[in-house]
Formats: C-alpha cells, sequence, structure tokens
C-alpha cells in the first residue's frame, strides 16, 4: 500500500505545480474578465499630443478667459491640479516675470526678455517673447515668435507659424500646423510643420511642387540596381529605378535618380543633383546646395544638408532621421524632422 501511495502523492504534487501557473489563464478563458482593448500611450507618436492635452486641460478656464478678456483682468485662481494665472490683458506682459503656475492667455501677449514659465504656458492668441526666456512647455492657438537664445524645455506648438531667433534651443518636440521657421544657431530634437525653413532666406527658394513624371513610374516598380561595392553617378546623368550598393553613392552636379537609394556607405549628392526618392545610408548623407531629395532621409550617423536644398513636397510630408542633422540655413523641408542625439542650424 505505502508503494502506491508514494508515487501517486508524487504525481499529485507535480501536477499541482505545473497547473499553478495556469491557473490565471484557465481563470481568464473560463471567465473572461479581461476582455477589453490593451491600454495605448496617451502619446501615440503624434508630435502635437502634448498640445492636444494641454488644450483639453485648459477647456474649463475659457469662461473665465472670456470674462477676464471682457473687463482686462487678471486673476490667479486655484484648480483642483494646482493653480493658473489666468490673463484677460492683452499686449505687454504685466504678470511676474518668473509664473510658476499654469499661465492661460485670453488674448495676443508680448513677453519681456528674460521670462520664465516653468509650468505649462497656454495663449489662444500670439504669443511673441523677449530674447533669454525659458519655457517648460508652450502653446498658441495662433502665432508663436520666439526670441533669440529662448529655450523650450519639453515642447512648443503653434496652430499657426511658428518662428525661432538665433541660438534658440528647442529640447523635446516642436511643432506648428502651418509653418516653422528657424535661425542660425538653432538646435532642436524633434521638429515637424508642412513647410520647414532653415532661416528666412528659405523663403526666397523656388519651390517644387509635384513629381516628375519618371518619378511616379519609379513608384510604380520601374526596376532595380544592385551593385556590389561603390556607384558613382556621372554629371547630369539620369537612372531610372532604385539603386543599391554595399559601399558609397555618390551623384555628381546634376545627377538624377527617379527612384530611392540605398548605400552600406555613405551618399553624397553634389550640386543640383535629384532623388525622386527615399536615401538610406548606413553612415553619412550629405545633400548639396540646389539638391532635391523628395525623402524620406534616414541615416545611422549623419545627414547634412546644405543651403538652397528642398526635402519632400508641400502637401506631402516627408521625414528626415538621423542622430545629428546638420542643416545650412536657407533650405526648406516638409514634414519630420528627428535628431535622436542633436540637430542644430549652421551659422
Amino acid at each position: 500500500m505505502t508503494s502506491v501511495l508514494g508515487p501517486l502523492a508524487l504525481a499529485t504534487s507535480t501536477g499541482a505545480l505545473l497547473i499553478v501557473p495556469l491557473a490565471p489563464a484557465l481563470r481568464e478563458l473560463i471567465s473572461k474578465r479581461d476582455a477589453g482593448p490593451l491600454v495605448t500611450r496617451k502619446d501615440d507618436g503624434n508630435i502635437s499630443s502634448f498640445a492636444a492635452s494641454l488644450r483639453t486641460r485648459c477647456i474649463s478656464l475659457h469662461r473665465m478667459l472670456d470674462d477676464c478678456a471682457k473687463f482686462g483682468d487678471n486673476q490667479l485662481i486655484d484648480l483642483s491640479h494646482g493653480s493658473a494665472f489666468v490673463v484677460g490683458q492683452s499686449g505687454a506682459w504685466a504678470g511676474s516675470h518668473h509664473p510658476v503656475a499654469l499661465v492661460a492667455c485670453a488674448g495676443s501677449v508680448e513677453l519681456p526678455a528674460g521670462f520664465q514659465s516653468i509650468a505649462d504656458f497656454y495663449c489662444r492668441g500670439n504669443v511673441r517673447c523677449g530674447q533669454q526666456s525659458i519655457f517648460r512647455s508652450l502653446l498658441s492657438e495662433e502665432e508663436i515668435a520666439l526670441g533669440n537664445d529662448t529655450q523650450v524645455l519639453r515642447w512648443v506648438h503653434a496652430e499657426s507659424s511658428l518662428s525661432a531667433g538665433r541660438n534658440c534651443r528647442l529640447y523635446g518636440r516642436a511643432s506648428s500646423a502651418k509653418l516653422l521657421t528657424l535661425s542660425p544657431g538653432c538646435s532642436f530634437e524633434r521638429i515637424y510643420a508642412p513647410v520647414i525653413y532653415s532661416s528666412t532666406e528659405g523663403t526666397a527658394l523656388n519651390l517644387r511642387t509635384e513629381y516628375a513624371p519618371y518619378a511616379r513610374l519609379a513608384q510604380s516598380g520601374i526596376g532595380r540596381t544592385r551593385v556590389h561595392g561603390a556607384m558613382h553617378f556621372p554629371a547630369d546623368e539620369e537612372h531610372r529605378g532604385d539603386a543599391v550598393a554595399t559601399r558609397n553613392i555618390d551623384l555628381e552636379q546634376g545627377a538624377c535618380i527617379f527612384g530611392s537609394m540605398k548605400a552600406n556607405g555613405d551618399i553624397s549628392l553634389k550640386e543640383r543633383a535629384e532623388v525622386h526618392g527615399s536615401l538610406v545610408s548606413t553612415k553619412r548623407i550629405h545633400i548639396s546646395s540646389g539638391c532635391f531629395v523628395k525623402g524620406p532621409i534616414i541615416a545611422e550617423r549623419e545627414v547634412i544638408i546644405d543651403s538652397g536644398v528642398q526635402v519632400g513636397l508641400p502637401g506631402t510630408p516627408t521625414t528626415v532621421s538621423a542622430p545629428l542633422i546638420h542643416l545650412a540655413p536657407g533650405s526648406v523641408l516638409h514634414g519630420t524632422a528627428w535628431a535622436k542625439t542633436e540637430g542644430r542650424v549652421g551659422d
């Protein structure tokens, strides 16, 4: 009898140990109490998601903003999640130069030099700030003009145009629903706008507004050229189809690729070269003056864009992504520039 009970007890205990880890799954299989969708992050990848969150927080302040604007009054009020400084006066700033509470402005405002906001800043009108200002986060339903040497620590978004003066530092996200204009010396991490000028000189460029006919053919599958080694395209040569190389790819002046390029090395575009597709490099991409690239542009090390370059097309946003992005003044991009380490506009 003892010889039978021993193995039976061992088998029972072993079976129990095997079933215990499966108990939650078996219970869920039977009762199905966790059948809802998975929770996703509020930051869904949309660069303006933080702006949408702040806009939602400020909905409860709209009635007070209207009242303060009617009487030209400013008030400090208590909220469930802290306090807020509600500004009804438009024009020159009349409050503290170093507010610690959420700031909500009913109309346009002009901020003094050295202004510092360590909480969120929301404005229903234009925001024009003096030099050497500091913002934690800034949202305007109209235009934003950042003075020279201004820092934005988390994010900034304008529903109209956003301009940054010389040597501004835009940490985190900077975006505009219409137009973003940088200046020499500006640094950034992730920026987005339908049109991005690296400086005001970029507004003088004659923008290409549509695809070349052969570029559309390339998108529909015109072919691919693969080379084990480096590729070189002479000046003014046209190539229809994608190009893939295991080493560097060089385009001389005026060369045109109706397709995309991928290199296990550097990619270099000389003056007036065109690529009606994407650029992908495991190292470095250098785009010289007068070039056009439809995009995206992706490099594992660095992207250098000289003056007079157009990336993307109006109404067709694209992406420039690399650990280091260097923009010369006088270029234009459409879409997103994402520098994982640092993006900078040269002097």
